[in-house]
């Protein structure tokens, strides 16, 4: 092959790369879309190295993006010329992956992390969601994610929450949540989090959890397998494992809560993030506890189920229901 005939193949496969990107950091990804780009990735090691090319230029450029813009203003008309590009000179690999970028859009590069998606409930509702990389999630009520499905990572940011997660193996991309000060990992599992008041557990029931505190440095901080859960408080040095039973953590995805000692404080403070009613209860109640299961789909139910265990009486109002 001619070295005119290497370069024009050379740009050939880094335009086929940079299309592969953009495909799979669109909105509308899929899960074969990933599938196809694996397929093409493993086909040939040129194909790999065109890729990782580009991706890295395109993270390049996002960390650089404010140097960039005004440049890219100052000589916007440089654009047009792209159509005819047989009559520029060979570009560097830089050049060329600068210059598609303009045509293709900053949000495209951006991509290189993968395009945060936001996904809300309301009290009183749930939400299963189904990603593009075939990993489900079950949102409890009033949770709040962030998910990012980049190439080389699937991160998620999790603020106020509970969910479960039904995690797609994939040794290449891990599975990363930061949640409170804790960074959770994993590359194919199933486990619920739980993050409420300053306050996270992970229970797992499936596959291998690793946790880490990046306060700490990397070393994580604790590793969990089926049947093993982790408690932590925010800024705390220390997390508390312990062998449990995963069912109860999962009871919720059913429509019910299960209850080991709780207090009332606790309880109801779940139960006000389930249901659209608040229900008020005074602070010299908050510390008696429960124990036992509450079917959640009726809430007067629920709070006629309190009431009779702790001897109480319901007020109800238009604006909340008080236990007293």
């Amino acid at each position: 092959m001619s070295g005119a005939d290497s370069i024009k193949a050379s740009d050939a496969l880094r335009d086929e790369a940079v299309a592969w990107l953009v495909r799979v950091q669109s909105d509308r990804a899929t899960a074969d879309d990933w599938a196809a780009l694996t397929a093409w990735l493993e086909a040939s090691d040129d194909h790999l190295a065109a890729f990782e090319e580009v991706e890295g230029l395109a993270a390049e450029l996002t960390d650089r993006a404010s140097e960039i813009a005004p440049a890219l203003k100052a000589s916007a008309s440089r654009v047009v010329s792209l159509r005819r590009r047989a009559a520029l000179p060979v570009w560097s690999a830089a050049a060329a992956a600068a210059v598609i970028a303009i045509v293709v859009g900053p949000m495209a590069w951006r991509g290189y992390q993968g395009a945060p998606a936001v996904y809300q409930t309301r009290p009183g509702e749930t939400r299963e969601v189904a990603l593009a990389d075939g990993t489900h999630i079950r949102m409890d009520a009033a949770s709040t994610l962030t998910v990012q499905l980049g190439w080389r990572a699937r991160r998620v940011q999790m603020a106020e929450a509970q969910a479960t997660f039904d995690v797609t193996r994939d040794p290449g991309r891990p599975f990363l949540i930061s949640v409170g000060d804790q960074q959770v990992r994993v590359v194919g599992t199933e486990f619920n989090i739980r993050h409420y008041d300053k306050t996270v557990r992970v229970t797992v029931r499936r596959g291998i959890v690793e946790v880490r505190q990046p306060a700490l440095g990397p070393p994580p901080v604790a590793r969990l397998v089926a049947g093993q859960s982790l408690d932590h408080v925010e800024g705390a040095p220390r997390s508390v494992q312990t062998a449990v039973d995963p069912a109860p953590a999962f009871a919720w995805t059913q429509g019910r809560m299960v209850c080991d000692d709780e207090t009332l404080g606790e309880l109801v403070a779940y139960l006000n993030r389930r249901y659209p009613t608040p229900i008020k209860i005074s602070p010299a109640l908050a510390g008696k506890r429960f124990s036992g299961v509450l079917e959640l789909g009726d809430e007067d139910l629920v709070v006629k189920r309190l009431a009779s265990y702790f001897s109480l009486s319901v007020h109800r109002t238009d604006r909340q229901i008080e236990l007293r």
